[in-house]
């Protein structure tokens, strides 16, 4: 088994690796000149951000969490919101996506870093207004993948 150690170095390299596969598809969109694309993904990627930490401040200001005998769990918040964007970007690995946000949960519980309960309120209070808002930049602003009437 694994020690404690590695499974946390294990868990703190995952939302740097989710935030390096993004950039990654935002470079893509810049070094293929496909600039609407690029531009809604680098928008989506700062809402992602926006979202995750404003609540982490807004928590903190506030403490409504901790009212409720609860933790603010801004590693869900980062991670759901990178599952997001990569789900958006790179929807034929969506399965990839998930099974490893879910790998990711069981580790934080394992860990013992934050709660069912902890994760559960993050997820819905940061996942609804990202997808949310994802839904509606590539609905109403562009399609991933298409420019116009050109598939890219």
């Amino acid at each position: 088994m694994l020690s404690y150690e590695t499974l946390d170095a294990i868990a703190d390299s995952y939302n740097p690796l989710l935030a390096l596969i993004s950039l990654a598809l935002i470079a893509t969109g810049l070094w293929k000149a496909q600039w609407k694309l690029a531009r809604v993904r680098i928008l989506a990627f700062a809402v992602a951000a926006l979202v995750a930490y404003g609540f982490m401040l807004l928590d903190g200001y506030l403490n409504i969490w901790s009212a409720f005998s609860l933790d603010y769990s801004t590693h869900t918040a980062v991670s759901l919101g990178l599952i997001i964007f990569l789900s958006f970007n790179a929807p034929k690995l969506i399965a990839v996506w998930v099974v490893s946000f879910i790998s990711y949960v069981l580790l934080m519980l394992y860990q013992r870093y934050h709660t069912i309960s902890d994760i559960a309120t993050t997820s819905v209070v940061v996942g609804v207004p990202i997808a949310w808002a994802f839904t509606y930049l590539y609905k109403h602003i562009e399609q991933p993948g298409k420019i116009g009437n050109k598939k890219v």
